[in-house]
């Protein structure tokens, strides 16, 4: 498969991308995600229309990186959350999470090293645009009528798959990919996810649906549940990502 075509990657930075959702970048503000990168304008739409948005030095020998440098994660809280009262301790849960996380997708098969040096890849990341979950509106959220005709049709509405809708949480990604030797930026990545209260799949029936629904729903409670989600979904799109660079089978 090409490597373009393979770009959903976080992954980004690690490439890193579900449990959360894509959602378009843009607007009249500056993204929050600008700050983070080298050169933000340059990056340009995934090929697999995730909405992701991606830059790959065409001239990088990317192959040839066997071995990772994870750098500190930092993180942001978004401009217009709604409660910015967050222990710091909360936030350093999420950052090393997301580190674990992309270690885990990593190896065996990739090596994460502490130190830079020949074939070294350093994974430059922040987590931007950071929205809390509020656990009790989240939970309260329960007393509504679940999956109902209109409920199912509200995604598709909205331009989201069947059975989906957008709730309380948000977060963002941003990533840049760099020669650990000689410090050149071989590749960027940003993206951002919001938080759902459920996305269900109708092909097989209404029952099963709701079902598998409401399951995935009661996992969501806490209030950084769908960031880690999304983490999780992030690190494994960088691990695919690079099984297609190596060429080894997915």
């Amino acid at each position: 498969m090409p490597l373009k075509t393979l770009l959903t990657p976080i992954a980004l930075a690690a490439l890193l991308l579900t449990g959360g959702c894509a959602t378009p970048h843009g607007g009249g503000k500056r993204a929050a995600y600008a700050d983070f990168l080298s050169q933000p304008e340059r990056l340009r739409p995934a090929p697999n229309a995730s909405g992701a948005l991606v830059w790959i030095d065409p001239g990088a020998e990317l192959a040839r990186y066997q071995r990772f440098l994870i750098e500190p994660i930092q993180v942001r809280l978004a401009d217009d959350a709604a409660y910015k009262t967050v222990d710091p301790a909360e936030l350093k849960a999420l950052a090393d999470y997301l580190q674990q996380a992309i270690t885990k997708a990593l190896g065996p098969t990739y090596q994460v090293v502490s130190r830079p040096g020949p074939g070294v890849l350093k994974l430059r990341i922040a987590i931007t645009d950071l929205v809390p979950t509020k656990p009790a509106y989240s939970v309260a959220a329960l007393v509504v009528p679940y999956a109902t005709v209109a409920d199912l049709a509200s995604g598709p509405v909205a331009g989201r798959p069947a059975g989906s809708t957008a709730y309380l949480g948000r977060t963002g990604i941003a990533g840049m990919l760099i020669d650990a030797q000689n410090q050149q930026v071989v590749a960027e990545y940003a993206d951002n996810r919001v938080g759902r209260k459920y996305v269900v799949d109708t092909s097989g029936g209404l029952t099963g649906a709701v079902t598998t629904g409401v399951g995935d729903y009661v996992k969501s409670y806490s209030t950084w549940a769908y960031a880690r989600q999304a983490f999780d979904g992030w690190a494994g799109d960088l691990r695919r990502w690079l099984d297609g660079v190596h060429r080894r089978p997915g």
